[in-house]
This record gives structure tokens, C-alpha cells and sequence, in this order.
């Protein structure tokens, strides 16, 4: 019998132990080694058995405001729709506002016409840039989800992918938490980038980079004033810079991370759960909703996926 006591409790010490290894933020290894590896998806199983309490059929409403922005372009118009629909009535927050951030669109402002929505033409919300404002499609859109808090009303606001579309009730703060999904891709390339600007010594080993993010606008501020004061300019100027390319720009990393860093009694991480599908299955939609939306949180149209190739 001691010997039993005994080997249990090295076993729950030993668990114990593991679980503090792998939900510890670490310094960033130089490499993604198949340690960190097995870590993350060793976290990420442990996500997934815990039960969520921000998304599920049963999840309550929570009574903090909020804006919801989509950053859109012509080639989302099969999607968006379907993804501002799936917001409305899936997102357990009274909604201030749905922002269409577009460029100018005769097709994109009757979308937002039709739902609902206010549209604003996207070079109002891009930060003014020392350097040319001449970007990539993909730094602009990233600069524009940072700088999106001057244009929206609420404390808060929820940026979503306009290629995405909800499938479950979510809410993306309780109890003063607010809810970081992650995902099961890493890019460590993205964490460095995030060490470079943002000098945080300590970083999950897990990815931020899902299709949406809950941005709290005084904590947004709170990481500019420290990018300006870390390299005496602007936060706009410190992340254009040509050091940091489209692959490796990361504003969700930013973001999340800084908020664990600085303020991790005010945040939760959970899964994403997110399902990859196509674009071009579009028309589907309906049927893959029924039987997806049992095991994810969310569905993405995803134009770099093709039929034959996910099939």
C-alpha cells in the first residue's frame, strides 16, 4: 500500500510538474525544437479536453458593449455576408456597431448598406507613415486592425477574418477575462519579430494568430505608448519598417502577448477550434455549418486551400 501512495504521488507530482513546463511562458528558443514542439501540442490537447466556457450552446450573455470590425476586399464578397450574419447571431455581446474597413466599393457599400453595417473606406483608418504609405495588402490591413480604435465608439472592439464564419455562441470576456484563442500553426519567425519591437523576454509557446481578436482599447494604447517609448517614434514607424516583412508582421502576437505579459490576471487562453475549408465550397455553407459547428468554433473560406488538394 506505501508503495502505492508512493508512486501516485510521484505521479501526480510529476504531472504537475509537466503541466507547469508546458503553460509557462519561456524565453524563445532559437529554434522550434521537437521539445517546444511536443510541448505546444501537448497544451494544445490539453485545450482541448477543457471545457470552454466562453463558447458553447449555453454560454450567457454578457452585458459589455462591443464593436465588431471586418477588413474586407471585393474578393471576400462570397463570404462576408455569411460571416456578418453569423456574427450577429452568434456573438453574446450586445454590438454597438459592424464596421465594413474597405476600400472604396460600390459592391462593398451595398453590403454594408444591406446588413446593416457602417462602411469606411480604409485609408482613413491607416496610420499616418513616415515612410510611404505605398504598403503591401497585407501590412496595410495589419496597421489598419491596430489603428482601428480610432475609428470605432466602444471600449472594445472584435476584428474577424471577413473569410470566416462563426458556427458556435462566443463571448470574448467574462469576469474581466478576455479570451485569447490560439491555434495549432507556430511561427516562431512571428515571436522574434514581436521580441524585436516589443521586448517582452517571456513568450507562450502557442500561436496567436487566429482568425479573429478581441482588442480592449485601453490595453491597445497602453502597448503603442510602450512601442514609442522603447524606440523614440512612433508605434506606426516602428513596426514599418523595412526589417519587418509581411512574413513574420504578427499584430495579433503583439497584442495577446503583451497583454499576458502585463496583465495575465486579465486574460484566458482557449483553443480556437477553427475548421479550414476551400473557398470555393462556399456554396455549401449551410450543410457544413450543421455537422462543423458540433466540434468548431468557426469555419474559414481559405483561398490559398484548394478542392482537389484538401479533398
Amino acid at each position: 500500500m506505501k508503495r502505492f501512495l508512493a508512486l501516485l504521488s510521484l505521479l501526480i507530482s510529476i504531472t504537475i510538474l509537466s503541466v507547469w513546463l508546458i503553460t509557462t511562458p519561456e524565453e524563445l528558443p532559437i529554434e522550434d525544437t521537437k521539445w517546444h514542439i511536443y510541448k505546444r501540442k501537448l497544451f494544445m490537447k490539453l485545450l482541448s479536453f477543457k471545457r470552454d466556457r466562453y463558447s458553447n450552446n449555453h454560454v450567457p450573455l454578457c452585458q459589455t458593449k462591443i464593436d465588431v470590425v471586418f477588413l474586407c476586399i471585393e474578393k471576400d464578397l462570397p463570404t462576408i455576408r455569411h460571416a456578418i450574419d453569423a456574427a450577429k447571431g452568434l456573438i453574446m455581446h450586445p454590438i454597438n456597431k459592424i464596421y465594413l474597413i474597405c476600400p472604396e466599393s460600390e459592391k462593398l457599400r451595398n453590403v454594408a448598406l444591406e446588413k446593416g453595417c457602417e462602411f469606411v473606406e480604409e485609408t482613413k483608418v491607416i496610420p499616418q507613415l513616415a515612410r510611404s504609405n505605398d504598403l503591401s495588402g497585407y501590412l496595410k490591413q495589419q496597421l489598419i486592425k491596430l489603428n482601428a480604435d480610432t475609428v470605432i465608439t466602444s471600449d472594445y472592439y472584435l476584428v474577424i477574418d471577413a473569410d470566416t464564419v462563426l458556427l458556435q455562441t462566443q463571448i470574448f470576456l467574462r469576469e474581466d477575462k478576455a479570451v485569447f484563442n490560439v491555434c495549432n500553426k507556430y511561427v516562431l519567425d512571428c515571436k522574434l519579430m514581436v521580441e524585436s519591437v516589443l521586448k517582452l523576454e517571456k513568450y507562450y509557446n502557442l500561436d496567436f494568430n487566429s482568425q479573429h481578436m478581441f482588442f480592449d482599447k485601453s490595453k491597445l494604447k497602453a502597448m503603442k505608448n510602450r512601442l514609442e517609448k522603447l524606440h523614440d517614434k512612433p508605434w506606426q514607424d516602428v513596426l514599418n519598417t523595412p526589417e519587418i516583412s509581411s512574413q513574420v508582421f504578427s499584430e495579433y502576437e503583439m497584442y495577446a502577448n503583451f497583454v499576458l505579459t502585463f496583465f495575465p490576471n486579465e486574460a484566458t487562453i482557449v483553443h480556437g477550434k477553427n475548421s479550414q475549408m476551400p473557398a470555393d465550397r462556399i456554396s455549401g455553407i449551410e450543410w457544413q455549418r450543421g455537422f462543423l459547428s458540433k466540434e468548431y468554433k468557426s469555419l474559414s473560406f481559405n483561398h490559398s486551400i484548394t478542392t482537389n488538394r484538401h479533398s
